[in-house]
């Protein structure tokens, strides 16, 4: 582990990490859209079961820091949601190879948000919520990026309240990802040692996220969900041809 974190590619790591991190405690989602794409150039091993925990740990401070914000009877939807497609996913990951997969959800992201630029309002509803879950389950588990099927859904809300949603909703989730893929025999101690080794830098661009929080409670949200969103599309397509 010390050889990696020594060297250039274990320090872009940790800058990706930094940088994730920020955006992480900034909005809400967007950690492994970021981090995972490179640190999968890396080293293989950090996608999807490290990235998935790291992403929990931060989602957890998140969710913490802001929990008064937490809108509990959205977390019921989308989490039965995510609990569906988690098992269907480890599953699925034994028919098709992961690029397949992100290929497909790569151009349902950025066809949804050309859709939201063309004028489609998503509402916040209980159906919408659901769906997002179902949606993010799949994606999460399968790439590990799973958030741009609910910031979609929360692109016309408060900051705070859909910044300390998802949060809450990723640190279930995740965990909820993480199970299936150790019942399907993805995921074990190697991967939760990658994960603890790189936490720290995760951690402390968490803690610099004060800027970006700034922002999107002055109502930038839609643009920041349309902008991040479109780039998970963009970085799922170019893993899937690259």
């Amino acid at each position: 582990m010390m050889d990696l974190l020594l060297s250039p590619q274990g320090i872009a790591a940790a800058l990706a990490l930094v940088l994730a991190g920020a955006v992480q405690g900034s909005t809400g989602f967007g950690f492994n859209m970021l981090a995972a794409p490179m640190l999968a150039i890396i080293d293989a091993a950090f996608v999807p079961g490290p990235m998935l925990a790291m992403a929990i740990a931060v989602s957890a401070g998140g969710m913490v820091r802001e929990w008064r914000d937490v809108s509990r009877q959205d977390l019921a939807f989308s989490l039965t949601g995510r609990l569906l497609a988690a098992g269907a996913a480890a599953f699925c990951l034994q028919l098709l190879s992961p690029d397949a997969f992100a290929a497909v959800f790569g151009l349902g992201v950025l066809f949804a948000v050309a859709l939201s630029l063309l004028g489609l309002k998503i509402e916040t509803t209980r159906r919408s919520l659901f769906f997002a879950g179902v949606l993010s389950g799949f994606m999460g588990t399968l790439t590990s990026i799973g958030a741009p099927p609910m910031a979609m859904v929360y692109q016309n809300t408060g900051g705070a309240r859909m910044r300390a949603t998802l949060n809450a909703f990723f640190v279930v989730g995740g965990v909820i990802s993480i199970a299936a893929l150790f019942v399907a025999g993805s995921f074990g101690s190697s991967d939760l040692l990658l994960a603890g080794t790189m936490l720290p830098f995760a951690f402390l661009g968490f803690l610099l996220s004060g800027w970006g929080r700034r922002l999107v409670d002055r109502g930038h949200v839609k643009l920041v969900v349309l902008v991040v969103s479109a780039a998970s599309g963009l970085v799922l397509l170019l893993r899937a041809f690259s």
